[in-house]
């Protein structure tokens, strides 16, 4: 899969240096978009970490005033740097004839004229959306979260029908550290999604829906939670090691940089 897409460069963005500002944290490296400082009261040391699932490089900085010092650890660090942002999976921008992983499948967005609803060709393999200057990347994503809460919602019910559990609400929404999650509350089910399940594999989504589904039977991930889940989805762990091999590329989706 880390095939389908081609590396892109990095352009530097036309600001001034950092150091030169008066911009409070958290703000972005002028020199590379990917690098974000942000502060931290409780950070007696500037320290970096590579976020995945964010896309971005964490540069925690105890105070604006140690800014210029971190820009300065952050160079000396580069190779480092470089060496992890290239292991991360190429943006797919929401840009017209660009591929995106759709169903686990790769697709070909579209713009095109006239005024209309955007439509899923998976025949073609195509996502058309008509959209007005400047609009396109915003209706490509509402169109993801169309789909992926369609589908979302009917593998929930499903799920919690196959153990007689009730949902109140379901929810999509853009997370970075989560993939779903599930509270009950007076013995119905408050379901969260992330929209970019939609991009994965239909088992994958499904067996996300049955592991939250699951949780409305045992909270926590003991030996008896996977008995349910293996009970309603018996493939599980394929799924799981499929999120847990390919999931960087979900977060892909829609990335500029």
């Amino acid at each position: 899969m880390s095939g389908f897409l081609s590396k892109i460069q990095f352009k530097s963005l036309h600001s001034s240096k950092l150091s030169e500002t008066k911009a409070k944290l958290p703000i972005r490296d002028p020199e590379d978009p990917r690098i974000i400082y942000k502060n931290s009261d409780r950070a007696s040391r500037i320290s970096v970490k590579v976020k995945p699932s964010e896309r971005e490089v964490s540069v925690i900085v105890p105070g604006i005033r140690s800014l210029p010092k971190a820009m300065c650890f952050v160079r000396e660090q580069r190779d480092w740097i470089e060496v992890q942002l290239e292991a991360l999976p190429p943006a797919q921008p929401f840009e017209d004839n660009a591929p995106i992983l759709f169903e686990g499948e790769i697709f070909r967005l579209r713009h095109v004229a006239g005024r209309g609803h955007p439509k899923v060709d998976r025949n073609l393999r195509e996502i058309r959306v008509p959209a007005p200057e400047g609009t396109f990347h915003g209706r490509v994503k509402r169109l993801l979260i169309r789909e992926a809460r369609e589908r979302l919602e009917t593998a929930s019910r499903f799920y919690a029908g196959e153990l007689s559990r009730p949902i109140e609400k379901i929810s999509v929404r853009d997370t970075s550290s989560r993939w779903g999650s599930c509270i009950t509350r007076n013995g119905k089910g408050h379901i969260s999604y992330s929209w970019r399940l939609i991009s994965a594999p239909p088992f994958v989504l499904d067996y996300v829906a049955a592991h939250e589904c699951a949780h409305m039977i045992e909270a926590n991930h003991s030996r008896a939670y996977w008995a349910v889940v293996a009970g309603i989805f018996p493939e599980y762990k394929k799924a799981k090691n499929w999120l847990k091999k390919n999931g960087a590329f979900l977060h892909a989706v829609g990335a500029e940089f």
